[in-house]
């Protein structure tokens, strides 16, 4: 449905002119800038209060720029919509940013002194962020945790990997081998938060895995971790959590008393990663 309506909306922006436009910038007509104020606001009458929505429309936005760049009255009037609808996403992911920064502060400093120390881990993963960042607001999921899992899963390494599973590792999906495209990387970071959050949807009576963009907890993340990976479900009707994951180190490694380690792996990696946000982003 957001396609079609996409596509109305370059429909009316004029004929699709596959000519290439000249050097001369394009000026804008008073009917092309009345048409731009209608089309904005119905692009935020349709995305009003989703973020998701938001960020969809951005990114066929951003494509169809690119894709009609040769055409210079549907490349400006493109652009402009472009640059609205990114606006407005970063206008909300700014003040979500500010609403949480004391507490994610405070998160940082409560678990940071537990990293080991001595694991010679560079500050990788910092990549694409902006991208990373967007999804993962308009998802409502913590930024630093889909870095986190991408670590964890493919070194962050900017590639498909041999076995086709993607940077995500989700064995459901193809996604081909060897080099990757933005389109083929910005839905995997799609697909690993919807795999993620349909994993809660079957395990909802039996696991807490409650978190957002601006807000968790340990429990909650460590939960995340163990069920990404599969882990042993323990505790009560009430409050059910994962008390020993299948696989410890996944989860746990480099910090606390799993001292052996040589890498950061889920839990320790999300704060590295979380402290560098406070420290660069907030």
């Amino acid at each position: 449905m957001k396609k079609f309506i996409l596509l109305l909306v370059v429909l009316s922006l004029g004929t699709l002119s596959l000519a290439l436009g000249t050097a001369k910038a394009y000026n804008p007509s008073t009917g092309d800038t009345n048409n731009l104020k209608v089309l904005k606001t119905t692009l935020d009458e349709i995305t009003s209060g989703s973020n998701l929505d938001t960020w969809d429309f951005y990114y066929q936005i951003k494509n169809l720029k690119d894709q009609f760049s040769g055409d210079e009255k549907l490349n400006y009037m493109l652009w402009d919509l472009w640059s609205h609808m990114i606006g407005k996403l970063n206008t909300a992911k700014t003040k979500a940013k500010i609403e949480s920064k004391e507490f994610k502060s405070g998160f940082v400093s409560q678990h940071i002194n537990e990293i080991m120390t001595w694991i010679n881990d560079a500050l990788s993963c910092t990549g694409r962020y902006n991208t990373i960042d967007n999804i993962s607001f308009a998802n409502n999921f913590p930024t630093a945790l889909t870095m986190a899992i991408r670590y964890r899963e493919a070194s962050c390494g900017y590639y498909l990997p041999s076995n086709g599973d993607g940077p995500f590792q989700i064995i459901s999906k193809d996604y081909g081998t060897g080099e990757i495209t933005e389109n083929i990387f910005v839905q995997s970071i799609q697909d690993f938060i919807n795999f993620s959050q349909s994993k809660y949807g079957a395990h909802y009576s039996k696991i807490w895995a409650i978190f957002t963009y601006t807000g968790f907890t340990m429990t909650g993340l460590v939960n995340h971790a163990a069920l990404y990976n599969w882990g042993t479900l323990t505790g009560n009707l009430e409050n059910w959590y994962i008390v020993k994951p299948n696989a410890p180190k996944y989860v746990w490694d480099g910090y606390g008393e799993f001292t052996g380690a040589i890498r950061y792996w889920v839990i320790p990696k999300f704060l590295k990663l979380l402290d560098w946000e406070f420290s660069n982003v907030y």
